[in-house]
Parts: structure tokens; C-alpha cells; sequence
């Protein structure tokens, strides 16, 4: 059992969340097309098995495999997706035989454009975060991860529908691409800005770039955030060969690059897409 929350944990010690699920997925044989969150329900022994293989390799805290997992998609099994994600990854944690292995509820983007660029409302968008935090609230999960933001309206409307559909921590994390903006447009100190002012209770960034990319973004962050700060990066950019998508940074080099943004000031780091439970193996041992 644990004895202290993650709240309570947060910018007082070095938090590791676990790599990518994708990566793992697709070396696990899931059919190109298919949303990996199927799995939850159809292949459940493969995503409990992949949560032991990242609590074997020292990290803290397991995403759920539920970043798709809204009703645009999922429709009237979105809670059942939910529920069963949350708690394969419980599962695992309480097989690590470890009292420091929480579970973070995964909520990615919607998939769609908000308005005026797109078609989805404000409104709707926070619907859907809503019932997925709360959903994942009700699953048992320890706090709530929202990653992969690349548009500050979207950012806005699932930080409020975390927040006022659910008790859990908030972490939120956003993409940048080399020229240090998100995809709308706005910069590592707007950022900052937006999240501390809806009082996230942890902020960053990952995916779009490898932790080499990541530094001189991360350091404009930790100039100005009084919060604590996430890092997860993927392993480098990544490339097509033969038709598959690669990642060339080996765990070794992930380790070595990661460390040296913690020494920059990062409370949590972890990693994403290309990473795997080595890389989290080499970064927890190092770090």
C-alpha cells in the first residue's frame, strides 16, 4: 500500500513515468489501423505485461493505455475501456511489489480541430475530457496525465474538465516543434503562463522531439515555472525506413541527455514514443 500520494510526493523527490505504449503495441503485433486501446478489452494479458515490464524497469508512475479513449471514438464503451485500462495498469503496480507505483489516467487530444479552425466546440471537447477524467477518477487511477496538447484552447478546456470533474493531481504536458512553438502557435512561456494560472499541479512537455531537441525549451520553462516540471521525450526524432517509423537514440544516450534536463530542473521525466522499458531501465538507474 502506498503511504503518500503523488500530490504529496511532487517537487520533493525525482518521479519516473514509465515510455511509450505505441511502440510496444506494434512489437506486440497490434493490426495496423486498430485503435491500441482495443487491446484493453481484447488482448488485456499484453497490456498488463507491458505496465510489469516498465515497473520492472524502475518507473514510478504507468500511464494508462488510454489516450484515445473518448466517446468520439469509443461512443457508449468509453467508461468500460476506461475502467479496464486503469485497472490492468492497478494490476501491475500491485504485482511490482513495490508501494511506489502509481497509475496516471492517460487523456490525449480529441483528434479533431477546436473551433474556429475546426469543427469542435469548446464546449463539446470539455465533455468529452470530463467524462474521461471522471471515469478514470472512478477506475481507481492516482492522478490524471494530459499530453500530447499542441493547441492552448484544447490545453484549456481539458485542464478545466480535469479539475472540475475530478479530485486527482493534474500533470499536463504540450508539443513543440523545433522552432519552440506549439502547433496554434504559442511559445514555451505562454505555456508556462496558462497552466500555473489554471493551477495544474505539475507542467512540461513530450513526444514531437528527442531530449536533445528538448533542452533549450526546457530551460526557457524552468526560468519561469514555480511548478514542477515533466520531461518526456522520445528517442529522437524519428525517421521512415523499409516503411516503418524509427527511433535512433538507444537507451544509453536517452539516459545521459534526460539527466542532464533533471539537473536543469525537472521533478518527473519519463519518456514516449521509440522508448521502451530499457530506455526507462537506463534512466531510472542513472537518474
Amino acid at each position: 500500500m502506498q503511504t503518500q500520494t503523488i500530490r504529496e510526493r511532487l517537487g520533493k523527490e525525482l518521479l519516473f513515468f514509465d515510455g511509450a505504449m505505441g511502440t510496444m503495441l506494434q512489437q506486440a503485433g497490434l493490426p495496423q489501423g486498430m485503435l491500441p486501446e482495443e487491446w484493453n478489452l481484447a488482448r488485456p494479458e499484453v497490456i498488463r505485461d507491458i505496465h510489469r515490464q516498465y515497473a520492472q524497469a524502475g518507473c514510478q508512475i504507468l500511464k494508462t493505455n488510454t489516450f484515445g479513449a473518448n466517446r468520439l471514438k469509443f461512443g457508449e464503451r468509453t467508461e468500460t475501456v476506461i475502467a479496464a485500462a486503469v485497472g490492468l495498469a492497478k494490476e501491475a503496480a500491485g504485482q511490482s511489489g513495490r508501494d511506489d507505483v502509481w497509475v496516471a489516467m492517460d487523456i490525449g487530444p480529441t483528434g479533431k480541430l477546436l473551433q474556429p479552425l475546426g469543427e469542435l466546440s469548446f464546449e463539446a471537447a470539455y465533455d468529452l475530457f470530463a467524462e474521461m477524467a471522471a471515469a478514470g477518477e472512478r477506475a481507481g487511477a492516482d492522478c490524471l496525465l494530459i499530453e500530447t496538447m499542441s493547441d492552448t484552447y484544447e490545453l484549456k478546456a481539458a485542464v478545466l474538465a480535469a479539475k472540475e470533474n475530478s479530485d486527482l493531481p493534474v500533470v499536463a504536458t504540450v508539443v513543440f516543434d523545433e522552432s519552440h512553438k506549439m502547433l496554434t502557435g504559442a511559445s514555451p512561456e505562454v505555456v508556462v503562463a496558462m497552466l500555473e494560472g489554471l493551477r495544474v499541479d505539475a507542467l512540461g512537455m513530450n513526444c514531437g522531439l528527442g531530449p536533445k531537441q528538448m533542452k533549450p525549451i526546457f530551460e526557457k520553462m524552468a526560468k519561469l515555472s514555480s511548478l514542477p516540471l515533466v520531461i518526456t521525450p522520445n528517442a529522437g526524432l524519428p525517421r521512415t525506413e523499409n516503411g516503418k517509423t524509427v527511433y535512433d537514440v538507444d537507451p544509453e544516450e536517452f539516459a545521459a541527455d534526460v539527466e542532464e534536463i533533471i539537473r536543469m530542473g525537472a521533478w518527473m521525466a519519463g519518456g514516449c514514443c521509440g522508448t521502451t522499458p530499457a530506455h526507462i531501465k537506463a534512466l531510472t538507474e542513472r537518474c
